[in-house]
């Protein structure tokens, strides 16, 4: 099957302690479809949103969708191969 295209797939929903604009917002939950390697150790509730993203983007993910209701959030980023 030469020439097919992977793709993974990160959703990650998140939740900011405050309504105060730069207060650091935290994973509540991740999911992956194919592969989130090398940042896999980044996504687990409680950590940092922002070092996912970074993690992320680092490493050919493309983020195309990111909704935030001030509170919480959910941003998806896609990889293709």
């Amino acid at each position: 099957m030469s020439g097919l295209r992977t793709v993974d797939v990160v959703t990650i929903l998140w939740e900011r302690a405050s309504l105060i604009p730069l207060t650091q917002r935290t994973i509540v939950q991740a999911t992956v479809i194919g592969s989130a390697a090398p940042c896999d150790n980044k996504l687990n509730p409680g950590d940092s949103y922002r070092a996912a993203v970074l993690c992320l983007l680092g490493h050919r993910f493309v983020q195309v969708l990111n909704l935030d209701s001030g509170l919480t959030g959910v941003a998806v980023f896609i990889r293709l191969f």
